[in-house]
């Protein structure tokens, strides 16, 4: 029979070191025998293994540089049947990812004195004033740390030749919210709680105690006073980039050239939202109070990119070295808003109903005279990195590795709050002469950088 003529589908086994084209009979989707030349190549045109055996498919001209590296390696795994060639098409065989966990820290930022308390006995024009005797700083007036925090690097790519000349890939990576918060609750003053601010007529510190009403005679008809003050950052990247090697004739190295697009993206929020319910000589109708105080800075970069990536492989052992530059615009959104409502409860049928008394559109260091704008800048981003991985097998290598990052153009929300503030304006929701506080946009620098560790699958 023709099956038994053309004999094994496997022909003489190759020196690991001779080209490999064309490699015989697909083991998988070819027949026995053929009498068509076109059968020798698998499915997608790319040459089909001379052998079942990984460790036999060595031909510099059909593999990458860590493939080959690989299976060239003494310390190489025996015929593990990773599919290095077997199950390859063109479409799925070029094709690359990566995921890695980051562990990385931010810059930090200054944040104004946010709240402020002071012991019950305090006369009432010295409550909460930073300097008077017994004033404490419970949150801000210092810096809130960019902290260490977990995040996500997947990557995913495509090479347009077997060897890995060139090729594009596409990018995202996002850290978890840093967030540093506190919740201060009192009851009969013991403390009183305030929002410290600077009084825009005299120049000198002043607060305000967010109680419904004003300070009560007998602090004990003060059921309950609570502030929650908030600072979160989140920061994440977006980037797609065609590379090519600009090195000819290396098996072991390349020098990549990348040229792209670059999206970075920073979110900062500061929040100071105040609660006090206050009753009427022990008694009914209790008043109510709520205060808020909301800032948001959001930062977006946009622009082209351009790289070096120098990377080298031994045996199962790589080691790589990154840099890039970014140019284009930041985009800074900025947020404030604040808001101050009253209210009234009393029982209706058994039942406490609160029915909303006042309502204005500002708060302490929210008021419409600093509401904010939207701002384009013309800005850079940086970007370093080396990493070092490890074949497990041909197709799945381990990496370890460090990344900087740092962008020239920001705002940080801690900088756009004035704590200068026209007291006339504090309760009333319109603009007052002198008017403050006002909006001054200020940008700085920013920087990102940490460790990561991950794997690599080339299919």
């Amino acid at each position: 029979r023709a099956s038994e003529a053309a004999g094994s589908i496997w022909p003489p086994q190759k020196r690991v070191d001779e080209p490999q084209v064309p490699g015989g009979f697909d083991p998988v989707r070819g027949p026995g025998y053929s009498e068509f030349p076109g059968d020798l190549l698998s499915f997608g045109k790319e040459p089909a293994p001379a052998s079942h055996c990984d460790c036999n498919l060595v031909d510099p001209a059909w593999m990458g540089p860590g493939e080959l590296a690989y299976h060239l390696s003494p310390t190489k795994m025996p015929c593990s049947r990773d599919h290095t060639r077997v199950f390859r098409n063109w479409l799925l065989g070029r094709t690359w990812v990566s995921a890695e966990y980051l562990v990385w820290a931010t810059q930090g930022q200054s944040v104004p004195p946010l709240v402020t308390s002071s012991p019950i006995g305090t006369a009432a024009s010295d409550i909460g004033v930073l300097g008077a005797p017994g004033t404490e700083l419970l949150f801000g007036g210092g810096g809130v740390d960019g902290v260490m925090r977990s995040g996500a690097r997947l990557t995913a790519g495509y090479w347009f030749t077997p060897r890995q000349e060139q090729g594009i890939e596409a990018s995202w990576f996002g850290l978890e919210t840093a967030t540093e918060s506190e919740v201060f609750t009192t009851i009969g003053g013991a403390p009183w709680l305030a929002l410290p601010y600077v009084d825009s007529l005299t120049g000198l510190p002043a607060a305000v105690v967010p109680v419904a009403g004003g300070i009560p005679a007998d602090p004990a008809d003060v059921l309950e006073q609570q502030i929650a003050a908030a600072v979160t950052t989140q920061f994440g990247s977006v980037n797609v980039s065609y590379r090519r090697n600009l090195l000819d004739k290396e098996n072991y190295h390349r020098r990549y050239l990348l040229a792209g697009y670059r999206y970075l993206m920073l979110d900062d929020r500061l929040s100071v939202d105040s609660r006090s319910f206050v009753s009427t000589g022990g008694g009914y109708p209790v008043n109510g109070s709520y205060t808020t105080d909301s800032f948001r800075t959001f930062n977006q970069f946009n622009g082209g990119e351009l790289g070096l990536v120098e990377r080298w492989w031994k045996d199962r052992w790589s080691l790589q070295v990154l840099g890039k530059a970014a140019i284009g615009a930041t985009q800074i959104g900025t947020g404030i808003g604040g808001s101050t409502t009253t209210t009234k409860i009393e029982p209706i049928g058994g039942v406490d109903v609160e029915t909303p008394v006042t309502s204005v559109g500002s708060g302490v260091l929210a008021q419409p005279t600093n509401a904010g704008n939207t701002k384009a800048y013309f800005a850079g981003i940086g970007e370093l990195g080396i990493t070092a991985d490890y074949a497990l097998f041909s197709q799945f290598r381990v990496n370890v590795g460090y990344s900087l990052i740092y962008w020239t153009t920001v705002a940080r929300v801690g900088d756009q709050v004035d704590t200068s503030v026209n007291p006339n304006q504090i309760g009333v929701g319109t603009i007052v002469d002198p008017a403050a506080p006002t909006f001054n946009l200020s940008t700085t620098g920013f920087w990102a950088q940490g460790v990561n560790v991950g794997f690599e699958y080339q299919f």
